[in-house]
């Protein structure tokens, strides 16, 4: 005679709560990126391949002497290197640590502010590079995040630009030009985080109909239950 097993995690009337809804250790989660860097990591993954590109076509097609051509070309090596890891993970769908996308997103800015010092000339049209990296980021991370990125690109590009004027003889219009430039690297990426903030709002009123329309649905299989087990009484 076949006997009926009890249903998992019966404990009387009541059932234990499932596994996956078992919170996870608050160390694994803190280390890992967050829903809405996950979402926005593909973006920058794009980006970098763009910088990678781009970055590697100017220091073929205008070198600046050999030690800056090896330079920019170990730079970029570098940048695709980690730039693959991180696509092949994403498209591994794997977790991901936060402080190697964190510190991805350093060596991006290290890296522009390294080619334009090695320019040698201020003024350059080098300082563009910042413009797709902050943007990337500034539709992935949260808006203290792209400020602090913002702000240590802003920084490291006046740091530079201030030793290449002191080594020219003859430099004009040095106040419009490092206005120009630092408007544009405020704007970019404050239009960056409008979208995000926007992209936010979207997902967070979709998770919230989410919610609510399962929360219907397990009412309204509950009252069929309680009705067909009336019937059946």
């Amino acid at each position: 005679m076949r006997t009926q097993s009890a249903p998992p995690y019966a404990v009387g009337d009541r059932e234990e709560p499932h596994v996956r809804d078992i919170p996870e250790r608050k160390d694994e989660v803190d280390d890992v990126i967050s829903e809405d860097v996950k979402h926005g990591l593909p973006v920058i993954i794009y980006a970098r391949w763009l910088l990678v590109i781009a970055g590697l076509g100017l220091a073929i097609w205008n070198p600046q002497g050999l030690i800056a051509l090896e330079v920019t070309v170990v730079l970029v090596l570098v940048m695709a290197v980690g730039n693959f890891f991180l696509h092949v993970e994403t498209a591994r769908n794997k977790p991901i640590n936060k402080v190697i996308v964190y510190a991805a997103s350093v060596a991006d800015i290290t890296a522009i502010t390294v080619v334009i010092a090695m320019s040698g000339e201020f003024g350059s049209s080098v300082y563009v590079f910042y413009m797709p990296a902050l943007l990337a980021l500034s539709v992935t991370f949260r808006t203290r995040d792209t400020l602090i990125y913002t702000a240590a690109a802003i920084g490291a590009y006046a740091g530079v630009s201030a030793g290449l004027i002191v080594d020219q003889e003859v430099v004009t219009n040095i106040p419009t030009t490092m206005l120009a430039h630092v408007l544009v690297l405020v704007a970019v990426p404050a239009c960056g985080n409008v979208y995000w903030r926007l992209e936010r709002d979207r997902r967070t009123r979709e998770s919230q109909n989410e919610l609510l329309e399962r929360q219907v649905s397990d009412q309204f299989e509950s009252l069929e239950s309680h009705t067909a087990s009336v019937k059946a009484g």
